[in-house]
């Protein structure tokens, strides 16, 4: 397993529809070639067939924040099912940096439900796994701003939680498992 590069670039601003789900935009639009992470911060609206989950396209849905933060993760030669994984660890990583955060008391009602966070019963985060031809992708947004959604959600704003330490600790995270994974892979003597 290679070395995951990481980025946090939450300035200048860039909204998120739903093409930025494809293979080499990492690359293209922030200079980091290979596997890759990078957290930016914008509004988010998909719609349509922009919508990669065929369950929310088929029943009309769509996605929409003022404000996210946004995780966008390519890595090379991956699987579909190695990607969902990854995605799920992801959620579990936003729940526990959020649960950190956050008083006792609210920190309780922080939950991870397949790929989705949720504090109370407001969605914290969207998030799908997909592959192209050369690579697994993940998106996740993080809601900042919880105004004018189409469901019920929470937000980081609200919540009191700061997006820059907030993006930084997650990618953070997520590159010491990545590389936890690849020392467990390097450390196993074959049977």
């Amino acid at each position: 397993m290679t070395t995951l590069q990481t980025l946090v670039a939450l300035e200048p601003r860039l909204d998120y529809d739903g093409t930025q789900l494809r293979p080499h935009f990492v690359r293209g639009h922030f200079g980091l070639g290979g596997d890759a992470a990078v957290a930016f911060r914008g509004a988010c609206h998909v719609e349509g067939e922009a919508l990669v989950d065929l369950a929310d396209r088929e029943a009309g849905l769509h996605i929409h924040s003022r404000d996210m933060v946004h995780l966008m993760i390519e890595l090379f030669g991956r699987p579909l099912d190695h990607m969902v994984l990854l995605q799920r660890l992801l959620a579990s990583l936003v729940a526990e940096r959020v649960r950190r955060d956050l008083a006792p008391d609210v920190a309780k009602d922080v939950r991870r439900t397949g790929d989705d966070v949720f504090v109370g019963d407001g969605k914290l985060t969207v998030s799908i796994a997909t592959v192209s031809p050369v690579s697994g992708l993940i998106h996740l947004g993080v809601n900042v701003d919880d105004r004018d959604t189409p469901v019920s959600t929470a937000a980081l704003g609200p919540l009191g939680i700061g997006v820059d330490g907030f993006a930084r600790g997650l990618l953070d995270d997520l590159a010491a498992e990545m590389r936890g994974i690849g020392d467990a892979l390097s450390k196993v003597q074959p049977r």
